[in-house]
């Protein structure tokens, strides 16, 4: 049995229809660990935080929502995701998002890594991805922004599951700005920067739960072309990344 107790925070939007059957692996796999599941609803559309709640109310689950209201996007329901789980108090912040991307027993892997060693952070280093071409140049693109910040460079710069201990989460909680577009890549630059201990462990890619493997945050219609709204989002986080801030002098 795991010793260590974990909170797993997890922002969504619009994930109705899949986001139970991962919930369900996640009671599964964790059973025998103390743990508790926070998911942050970005006032979804779709009655996803409803489905949550009537599915919660078993105890077993060990879940339990937080209703965001505006829709405030992917990177300021992540900050709220992570802050929710270290006002926790437990001993392992585990960040995924609610897509279901990944096995729940290698999200357990991840904390048993940073149980035994010394690690600051454990990474979640996607593997076995089957990106389009524009994403896979956007993936590029994020790790050398990193490497230019921090001198350091990720495999996954934007990886979304990650294992934290407290302190580490706090300093990185620290240097965000609430408003953050891409608050994984500052968390990969500023960590590196500060020297952290990182592992990068492998976990394997998997297509979101679901009816359709696109979702509905970027519009998808044509898999291997990029949405308006995610060459603005790019463009948008591009300005945000470049301009002056205090977490990128720290």
């Amino acid at each position: 049995m795991h010793s260590d107790s974990i909170a797993i925070v997890m922002p969504e939007y619009n994930e109705s229809d899949g986001i139970l059957i991962f919930l369900e692996e996640i009671r599964d796999v964790f059973a025998d660990v103390d743990h508790e599941v926070i998911v942050v609803d970005d006032c979804s559309s779709d009655g996803t935080a409803d489905i949550i709640d009537d599915w919660g109310t078993d105890a077993s689950s060990h879940t339990r929502v937080i209703r965001s209201t505006p829709n405030a996007g992917h990177g300021p329901t992540t900050i709220k995701a992570l802050r929710a789980g270290l006002g926790t108090g437990r001993d392992i912040i585990l960040a995924v998002n609610g897509d279901g991307q990944f096995r729940a027993s290698e999200m357990l892997e991840l904390c048993n890594i940073l149980s035994v060693s010394r690690a600051d952070v454990v990474e979640g280093m996607r593997t076995h991805r089957d990106d389009p071409l524009f994403r896979r140049a956007t993936s590029a693109a994020t790790r050398v922004l990193v490497r230019l910040r921090s001198h350091r460079s990720p495999h996954d710069a934007n990886t979304p599951l990650r294992a934290y201990r407290p302190e580490a989460l706090r300093t990185m909680l620290d240097l965000l700005p609430d408003n953050a577009m891409t608050p994984n890549l500052i968390i990969s630059a500023q960590s590196r920067r500060r020297r952290f201990t990182i592992i990068e462990a492998p976990v394997e890619s998997l297509d979101r739960r679901g009816e359709t493997t696109n979702g509905t945050t970027w519009g998808q219609r044509r898999r291997n072309l990029p949405t308006r709204r995610f060459v603005r989002f790019c463009a948008d986080a591009a300005r945000q990344w470049f301009a002056p801030g205090p977490e990128k002098h720290q």
